[in-house]
């Protein structure tokens, strides 16, 4: 009996300790970005001024691939690129190129109150964009791989087209049955699935850029677009994790936010429908 007693006692008190560990629990994850090259810059059709076409892309090369650090808790998270002082590009000429990749600010979310905020920049004016938390409908996968040390899991969602990618493309279509010029090539906008590649080794519900809600960290994740792969974490470390909430700029929710951007892109376009890009050389 008193044998009995001592183990009850002795899992109550490790049932305590992992409680506490749990509400703890924190961490640092570093992750490399790459992006396809081909939906952007590689689709540009300017053959009036190959100086600026050659500018471009060697910009693009420097942005494509970025650094970038998730903080966390057991209910919040913060992912925001890591900062390292770099020139701006610029060509033999003297001509100055500056790319700035939309949807790049910090992006802040707390599980608790099911609430995100995101920094967002319309030509250099700052916004908060702020929203209720969004629920991805992640579809679980019975693979698995190794990613470092850990064992990771499968899970896709299905991102469905909006009716603005839809509307985007018809105007593209127009222009381009009237002859018109366009800047940009464009391809009919189609379901996007991401895939993400968790641990249940890391007990919390974050991840890379917008995305959360697994059972476990998000150690790779690609969208099609851009590839995210933790390349470091450290758990629980002496030094502390800071999860500081963005606080600049002017507060908008996502619909607002994707209006006012639609307004100032409209305002900078030609007749044929191109958005106008200003040069500038020494």
């Amino acid at each position: 009996m008193k044998n009995l007693l001592k183990v009850i006692y002795l899992t109550i008190i490790l049932t305590t300790v992992n409680l506490t560990v749990a509400q703890n629990f924190k961490g640092k994850a570093i992750y490399q970005s790459k992006i396809k090259s081909e939906e952007t810059v590689g689709e540009i059709k300017s053959e009036k001024d190959a100086e600026f076409d050659k500018a471009l892309q060697k910009e693009w090369e420097k942005v494509s691939q970025k650094t970038y650090s998730l903080s966390f808790n057991k209910t919040e998270s913060l992912f925001e690129e890591e900062q390292k002082l770099e020139p701006v590009g610029q060509s033999d000429s003297g001509m100055t190129i500056s790319i700035t990749i939309s949807g790049d600010g910090k992006k802040y979310m707390n599980r608790k109150v099911q609430k995100q905020i995101f920094e967002g920049e319309i030509f250099e004016k700052k916004y908060l964009i702020t929203d209720e938390l969004t629920n991805w409908d992640w579809q679980l996968k019975d693979e698995t791989k190794k990613i470092g040390d850990y064992l990771c899991y499968k899970a896709e969602i299905v991102i469905q087209v909006t009716a603005a990618q839809k509307e985007e493309y018809q105007d593209y279509l127009k222009n381009k049955f009237k002859q018109k010029t366009n800047l940009f090539e464009m391809d009919e906008p189609k379901n996007n699935i991401v895939t993400a590649w968790y641990t249940l080794e890391i007990p919390v519900n974050h991840g890379p850029d917008k995305y959360s809600g697994l059972p476990g960290l998000i150690l790779e994740l690609n969208d099609g677009e851009v590839t995210f792969l933790c390349s470091k974490v450290v758990l629980n470390s002496e030094d502390r994790v800071k999860i500081k909430v963005p606080n600049e700029g002017k507060v908008l929710t996502q619909k607002e936010f994707d209006k006012e951007e639609k307004k100032k892109m409209d305002s900078m376009k030609d007749k044929d429908g191109n958005i106008i890009f200003r040069t500038f050389t020494n």
